[in-house]
């Protein structure tokens, strides 16, 4: 198997999570605090972390510092074009369920 094929199946399988997936769409809305994300997303301090260590490691996010606060970014933009065809691909396969869905989350992805 060629790397490009493993190295797209990494990044698949990492945004497979749907706690990984939400952090990084909720990081589509600017710069977050692991607190803010925390928050948002409805999960605990420690499995935020861990979440958030692993979008590091795959270079999906980084951190950068101010006043002794980490603020998490997405580090490529693109991520969400993928995320988008990945999302058209699910409505379309599922009409009748998602429907309703593909107006509003769709749209929201895309801004």
């Amino acid at each position: 198997m060629d790397e490009l094929t493993k190295a797209s199946a990494e990044f698949l399988k990492i945004l497979s999570d749907p706690f990984k997936l939400g952090i990084v769409k909720y990081l589509k809305k600017g710069r977050k605090t692991a607190k803010d994300i925390e928050l948002a997303l409805n999960i605990s301090q420690s499995y935020t972390s861990q979440q958030l260590k692993q979008l590091e490691r795959a270079d999906m996010i980084f951190h950068d510092r101010e006043n002794n606060l980490k603020y998490y970014h997405i580090r490529n933009h693109n991520i969400f074009r993928v995320i988008s065809a990945i999302n058209s691909y699910v409505i379309e396969q599922h009409k009748n369920k998602y429907t309703k869905l593909s107006d509003s989350n769709n749209i929201d992805i895309l801004k």
